[in-house]
């Protein structure tokens, strides 16, 4: 059997779902045969795991633009809830697991510009979050939020250090006072799990696993890859999953 190219990763508890050959697959953490869970006519990216673990958010082409679906997390159709015709990849969830969280750079004048939206997984219209441009969002304790601008995927761009370098920043109370996370380098998908903020970082070369403070202390590196970057990070709060090459692999903080 021929290995794939595995990508885009989400895990909750014990299961990961990623992508390959265009579909979604679902696999155990800790490894074994993986199942096939879509066979679309288009291609699907970007899958978050609602917060109980029984949906799938993913960004869809069926129908051209990337737009956002949902489907039940053990297989089943999938059904299509924004019609945005823009380029769109799902984020994550709200904390209750009512709302879906993606990115679109509908209604933008630039292609890169991206806003974060939320949409209920049951259908509706999609309504802006008020963090200003932002590609990705993590949630922390007592309604704090980290999100990423400028860039999801660093090795696109490998150790890029101008104007649109991907930037980190935080609202520690949750009440609109955004502050940047001042990190080295280019960054992205900060990722809030325990007490500290993982994210992707290359400046010492190839990008890595980091992580920091909410002040953005004590800045450790936690990933040693040297051939290929750590790409697509997501967490379910407790681990992190990534693919490096064609490769998945689990962090445990």
């Amino acid at each position: 059997m021929e290995p794939g190219y595995y990508r885009f990763p989400t895990i909750h508890n014990d299961s990961v779902v990623f992508v390959c050959e265009g579909d979604l697959w679902s696999v155990s953490a800790s490894g074994g045969i993986a199942r096939r869970l879509t066979s679309n006519p288009g291609e699907v990216s970007t899958p978050a795991f609602s917060p109980d673990g029984t949906l799938l958010a993913f960004a869809g082409r069926d129908e051209g633009t990337p737009e956002v679906y949902v489907m039940p997390a053990e297989g089943g159709p999938s059904r299509r809830l924004t019609f945005l015709g823009a380029n769109s990849a799902v984020v994550g969830w709200s904390r209750d697991g009512e709302q879906i969280i993606f990115s679109s750079n509908a209604a933008q004048p630039f292609q890169r510009v991206h806003q974060l939206y939320t949409i209920d997984w049951r259908g509706g219209e999609p309504q802006p979050l008020p963090t200003g441009p932002a590609m990705s969002a993590s949630f922390g304790p007592d309604g704090a939020i980290v999100i990423a601008r400028n860039t999801t995927d660093l090795a696109r761009w490998k150790r890029y250090r101008g104007g649109l370098a991907g930037q980190i920043w935080i609202d520690l109370e949750g009440d609109g006072d955004w502050r940047p996370l001042q990190t080295a380098g280019n960054v992205a998908l900060p990722q809030w799990v325990g007490e500290r903020i993982y994210f992707i970082a290359d400046y010492q070369g190839v990008g890595n696993l980091y992580s920091c403070r909410p002040n953005g202390g004590d800045l450790r590196r936690h990933t040693h890859h040297t051939a290929y970057y750590v790409r697509h990070i997501s967490t379910d709060g407790a681990r992190i999953v990534y693919h490096a090459g064609a490769d998945l692999f689990v962090f445990d903080p």
